[in-house]
């Protein structure tokens, strides 16, 4: 069963809950922030890494006669044609291949552009995430070429918010655990991601991290409640120290068993 992780906004105990989900249920577990990815602080082993790519056009300016097909068919602005010059932008590209293959001259073709890597560490359990490089704006490319390595049992971090990468992410799992915590603010947000999942037919449940602050929200979430993880120094204290919760590990089981039973 693919799990993914999520939230409404930020820190509010994705990464917490997926890698000591992850670990004591001994599942392999994917982070798929690639703009931040930090599970691998807490998972730790020996690794390897590959290089993500992913194809832009290159102008080969002997051919080209300048008419501006390739300008007029990128939906997204990324070339520029002027009366004797052309100039292409990759990173506003998209990867369609439109301007290559309208191109009457044939002048352009797909180059690959590297915009991140793939790492793999070997522990107890397998983690595999992305790192985007820095200065590139689209961390979808990263996260499909990861998705690609997932198989039916996963743990999938999931970025934050609820925007193109939480999407792409959260897309053919079987089930989503939201992470909220008793604020009026991550309500708010986790009322938006709720409102994206049935969009998008998926089942979820929500566990509320730092239980225990005074804003009560249980009676106002209609989703299952699969835990509650308590408001700890100690917690706090591990998580710092890149430690998992040992002392927690029948707490991350139960989550577990109770996503398997609904």
């Amino acid at each position: 069963m693919r799990i993914a992780v999520a939230s409404g906004k930020g820190g509010t105990g994705k990464t917490t809950l997926a890698v000591n989900l992850a670990y004591f249920n001994r599942i392999d577990l994917f982070d798929l922030d690639v703009e931040e990815p930090n599970d691998h602080i807490f998972i730790k082993g020996e690794s390897r890494e590959e290089i993500v790519c992913r194809k832009v056009p290159k102008v080969d300016e002997s051919k080209c006669d300048y008419c501006g097909t390739c300008r007029d068919v990128c939906e997204y602005n990324a070339i520029i044609v002027l009366k004797d010059r052309i100039y292409t932008f990759p990173e506003l590209c998209h990867s369609c291949g439109a301007c290559s293959y309208f191109c009457p001259r044939e002048a352009i073709e797909e180059v690959d552009r590297p915009v991140g890597k793939i790492v793999e560490v070997y522990s107890e359990i397998k983690l595999t995430y992305g790192v985007l490089n820095v200065g590139e704006a689209r961390p979808i490319p990263v996260i499909r070429e990861i998705k690609k390595r997932i198989g039916r049992n996963a743990i999938i971090d999931c970025p934050p918010g609820t925007s193109c990468p939480m999407v792409e992410s959260v897309r053919d799992v079987d089930f989503c655990i939201l992470v909220c915590e008793p604020t009026p603010f991550s309500y708010h947000d986790l009322k938006i991601a709720m409102e994206v999942l049935d969009k998008l037919e998926i089942k979820y449940g929500v566990v509320i991290n730092k239980y225990g602050l005074p804003f009560k929200m249980e009676e106002k979430i209609s989703a299952p409640i699969l835990g509650k993880i308590p408001f700890s120094k100690e917690i706090a204290e591990r998580y710092s120290k890149g430690e998992l919760l040992h002392n927690y590990a029948d707490l991350f089981r139960q989550i577990y068993e109770e996503v398997v039973s609904i």
